[in-house]
Formats: C-alpha cells, structure tokens, sequence
C-alpha cells in the first residue's frame, strides 16, 4: 500500500492513496481526514492498523476524484494540486510530527567523514571512525533532530542553501515512520525516502558544529514521495541512488545500498530505535519520522564545491518508495539582523 499527501489551492490538505497510474483522494467530504496522521489517530488506525483503517476509507470512498499519479508527480505550480511530504502533523498542529536522523550507520560513509575531516583541520582526528566503531559494538549512535518540522519539505519542494555554506551535499537515506498505538506500543507505520542536506564544509572543520550543519530555516531536508506501508515494504536490503542536475546536466551520481542489511549496529535498525525511544519516548497522538544515515557520500571529487544555487538532486529509492526530487534555491535574506548591527 502507497500513501501520498498533497496539497490543493482550492481546498487545501488531502490525502491519497496510490492504486496503479492513479491516486484515490481519501480527503472528500465533511470529516473526512486530511493527513495521514487523521487516518491513524482519528480513523482507528491505532487501534487496527494504518492499512486496515485505509481499507475501510476506501470502501467509503467509491465516489472519489481520481488524479493521475504521473501529473501529480510531476507539477511544480502551487496553483495546482502537488505533492507535499508524505506525513505530517494535523493542521495547526506541526509539532505533533517528530524529526529524528542518524549518523555515522554505514561503513563507507564513516570512512569518507573520517577523510574530509583530516583533510579540513590538518589533524588526525578520529571522531567519525571512533563512533562507527563504538556504534558497532553496540555502543551508543549518533542521533540528532530537525528541531522545526516546517523546515523539512516533500518532493518537488525547495531545498534552500544558506549565504555562509561552507559545502553543502545531499544525503540519501530511508526513512521510518512510527505512531503510537492504543496499547502505548510503538509501530512502524511505514518507509519512504530522505534527503539530509549537510553542510560537511562546517561538520568537517569541527563536529560540534554538526547542529548548525543540519538545521536552517525551509528546506533542510526533504522526504518522500511516498509512504509504503509496513506490510508491504522489505527493508532488508534496498538499493538507493543520487544524481545532481546542474543546468540540465549531470554535475554528480552516486549509488549504494541500505536497509537492515547494511547497518553496522548489532540489532540493526532495533538498536537505533532502542537508543532514541529508550530516552525519548514518543508521545500520544505524534508520529516520528526517522532517517537511518546514507550510504553515500559526495567527496569533492565526486561534486566540486557541493550543491549550488539551481541545482535538482535526484534521489532514487528500491522497493516502490520511487524518486524523491528538490531545486536547490538560495535561503531568503529577510533583514532580521538589520537592528543588532553595533
């Protein structure tokens, strides 16, 4: 089971499931859900499960609009009905989504971090090779969050590029998504794919920088297109891809695997969950998305200078989650500092 969420000038938020070439829209009709995060905690999904509470909306929904999944993908005017990130908080309400990313999960993006950083101070650090090794042994990982859930975007959003980046580079990673049903137990809802845009110029010279180096304001990160249930989805091994358009052309490509399979961590994705839920129990009526750390690394070899200002990164992700697509624009000066200058 697919499950997209797009957005429609005219009536706002809705909801869709994907069936074939088409997407069923679940948003038609006084009370009816929204968001996906309506079908789960509003329509029962808590309490039977994300897909049989889709199920039941579908069999209520014979009358539905119908959009063509390929147009929907495709438009990029605001105008128009398009595609937004696959879960989010219920309107009003953004807060009720949690971000959370991990670092440092797979061998050879440790190995590439641990280059770029000697490269970047002149010193033999050893920070990234440490925590892949100490992840390994069942040791703690890294973990952080996207603070502001409004600043991470869905497919065709813009990513925004900060006037002080240092090298800003995609990240492809799956992604989880967890609610919390009636019994007070956690649940994988489902996967779709990320983007954690990096400045590693910045996470480089120092990795105390790394919160800086992950969050600014609308479009620090993207996921999607869609969400494929749990039920559906294999996530033991899964290949994912990254290309980088510039002016039409390809400026960088890069593939790899990921899943269950590739994590370096003893209980796998478990651990990670362990590690974040343990300390951070996910409160009622939230949903979390999780991303597991790529496999991919974009060195200066592989992208000169990182990402720039008109750049389209391409990610591509196994399994039927598809191709997750941002612009690159530049992040809004709006003047705040304008008053503090001495």
């Amino acid at each position: 089971m697919k499950l997209l969420q797009f957005a429609d000038s005219q009536s706002g938020a809705h909801v869709g499931l994907v069936a074939g070439g088409e997407v069923v829209d679940l948003s038609q009709g006084s009370g009816a859900p929204r968001t996906l995060f309506e079908i789960y905690y509003n329509c029962g999904g808590d309490e039977v499960g994300l897909e049989e509470a889709v199920r039941r909306l579908e069999r209520g929904a014979s009358g539905a609009r119908r959009l063509d999944l390929e147009i929907l993908m495709a438009n990029r005017d605001p105008g128009k009905p398009h595609l937004v990130k696959p879960v989010s908080g219920p309107p009003g309400e953004p807060h009720a989504l949690r971000i959370w990313l991990a670092g440092v999960t797979h061998g050879d993006s440790a190995r590439l971090r641990e280059i770029e950083a000697k490269q970047a101070t002149g010193d033999a650090v050893n920070v990234y090779e440490q925590k892949y090794r100490e992840c390994a042994a069942g040791g703690r990982p890294e973990l952080f969050s996207k603070g502001d859930p409004d600043a991470v975007v869905g497919h065709g959003q813009v990513l925004t590029r900060p006037a002080d980046t240092q090298r800003l580079v995609p990240e492809t990673e799956l992604v989880s998504v967890y609610g919390l049903n009636r019994k007070g137990q956690l649940e994988r809802l489902g996967y779709t794919g990320g983007n954690d845009a990096t400045d590693n110029g910045i996470e480089a010279a120092n990795p105390l920088n790394l919160p800086q180096a992950k969050n600014w304001a609308v479009g620090c990160a993207s996921f999607g297109p869609v969400l494929v249930s749990a039920g559906d989805y294999d996530d033991t091994e899964v290949t994912v891809s990254c290309e980088i358009l510039r002016e039409g052309k390809r400026a960088g490509f890069k593939e790899g695997k990921t899943g269950q399979g590739q994590l370096n961590m003893p209980d796998k994705l478990f651990h990670l969950e362990r590690s974040l839920f343990s300390r951070l129990p996910l409160p009622a009526r939230h949903l979390l998305v999780f991303y597991w750390g790529t496999p991919i690394v974009f060195a200066d070899k592989d992208l000169a200078g990182g990402l720039q200002v008109g750049d389209v990164v391409r990610m591509n992700f196994s399994g039927g989650i598809g191709v997750l697509e941002n612009p690159v624009v530049a992040l809004p000066d709006i003047g705040q500092l304008a008053g503090l200058k001495s």
